[in-house]
């Protein structure tokens, strides 16, 4: 009777932890069939230009960034204006108090540059509001729609020339009313940084890749650009996810998005693991909000289309099935070292599979994007994506704590806008709220 007991015990936690693995990888493993697919963005845009632009606004938020705003103001006028097209930088000062306001006043004359200062009771009203602020001040300028430009760039972000010339291409070669770069992760110095690349440059990667091949790429935080014809009728609302809540509006108003796969556009990474919580707590709750306000009406719309749709499902379901895989992960656990003592051959055998098939899953993933994001003259990594693969059987642990945190702040009414702490510079080792 005990050896059944035991056995009945052994093979539901050994189901248990293979649920819980495919829960925790099913996301990822539903994209390795594109490690054996060519680079073939070029499907989505066309040889020769279709259309032309006559001018980009780039809007960049601004909050208590005293020690970087000087210099990211002139660098990004610099590269302004190195493109083929009119171009103004509208940087949004939302009521910064550590001496950034008064730096963007001296600043503010600068051709090519406009500063908006916003005023409480309207300022810090999350990102969503600071840049439809930027977008009612072009909307006054009487620019044609369906020919201007409105891109949105972090503050800690720079990208070069030719990002930028590659982001003006994917327009004038496309009839998409979207773009959005791929991610790079510019400070890959830590374990804790270099997961965040596996995230922007492997996961979210390869997620954007398929959406694109579903019907539409979605905008996805830094490097997001859009037509003043969408920006307008879209808006950005009040959710922590705002640029989800954009999508989302977009698809339902016949608005879809292109992805480039070979642009990575420079993005610093946290440094800390406080700061990770907060800011993944932040999308991750955000996330619940839309699926809370938007998911019956994806559902039933007839104008996304199925495969988008589902994706656009599974996505905002994850942070519960992740809550659903740590339970389940963590009984697992205490029953597995029970079961050591009483089967210690076909327990350690489970767990290596187990082990095994995560890395595995993780290196092909990292191989795929990496072959397609990489250019002719880059070398692949072969180290960095080791430890990617390594390290996210590691990670996904380190992230268990922020579904239940996210759904803990929804439901309590803790709807406000929390800040991301970022590195000054290399040559600062403060830290400042962004």
């Amino acid at each position: 009777m005990y050896i059944k007991g035991v056995n009945f015990i052994f093979i539901t936690i050994y189901l248990l932890l293979w649920i819980s693995l495919l829960d925790a990888m099913g996301f990822g493993i539903w994209n390795l069939f594109t490690a054996l697919r060519d680079k073939h963005d070029i499907q989505h845009y066309t040889n020769d230009p279709i259309r032309s632009f006559d001018h980009l606004f780039i809007f960049v938020p601004a909050l208590n960034e005293v020690n970087t705003i000087v210099k990211t103001v002139n660098v990004l006028l610099d590269l302004l204006n190195s493109l083929p097209i009119k171009t103004t930088l509208v940087v949004i000062d939302d009521a910064s108090n550590d001496g950034t306001t008064q730096k963007l006043k001296l600043l503010s004359n600068l051709s090519g540059l406009k500063v908006i200062f916003r005023q409480f009771p309207n300022a810090q009203q999350g990102k969503g509001m600071a840049l439809n602020s930027a977008l009612e001040w072009v909307e006054t300028r009487s620019m044609a729609p369906q020919r201007t430009i409105i891109g949105v760039i972090d503050s800690d972000s720079q990208p070069n020339s030719q990002i930028m010339a590659q982001i003006y291409k994917g327009f004038t070669n496309s009839n998409y009313d979207l773009i959005q770069t791929g991610i790079g992760i510019s400070n890959q110095t830590s374990f804790l940084t270099l997961m965040q690349a596996f995230e922007f440059q492997v996961s979210n990667y390869l997620e954007q890749v398929l959406r694109m091949d579903f019907g539409s790429a979605m905008a996805s935080g830094n490097g997001q650009f859009m037509t003043l014809e969408m920006a307008s009728a879209v808006r950005w609302h009040s959710s922590l996810l705002d640029d989800l809540e954009f999508s989302i509006n977009g698809f339902f108003k016949g608005f879809y998005g292109g992805f480039l796969p070979n642009v990575l556009m420079p993005q610093e990474a946290v440094t800390t693991y406080k700061a990770l919580v907060k800011q993944r707590t932040r999308w991750c709750q955000g996330g619940m909000q839309c699926l809370f306000s938007y998911g019956k009406r994806i559902f039933i719309n007839h104008h996304i289309p199925s495969r988008l749709k589902a994706n656009l499902l599974l996505f905002m379901l994850i942070p519960f099935g992740s809550m659903i895989f740590s339970i389940g992960a963590f009984e697992s656990i205490i029953t597995m070292y029970f079961l050591l003592i009483h089967n210690y051959s076909e327990t350690i055998g489970i767990i290596a599979i187990i082990l095994i098939f995560g890395v595995v899953t993780s290196a092909i993933m990292t191989i795929a994007a990496f072959r397609m994001h990489l250019t002719d003259h880059q070398k692949f990594n072969f180290m960095n994506s080791l430890k990617m693969s390594l390290g996210n059987l590691l990670y996904i642990w380190r992230l268990v704590p922020i579904p239940f945190i996210s759904l803990w702040r929804l439901l309590t009414g803790q709807n406000n806008w929390v800040k991301t702490a970022h590195t000054v510079s290399h040559d600062h080792s403060e830290e400042v709220s962004k």
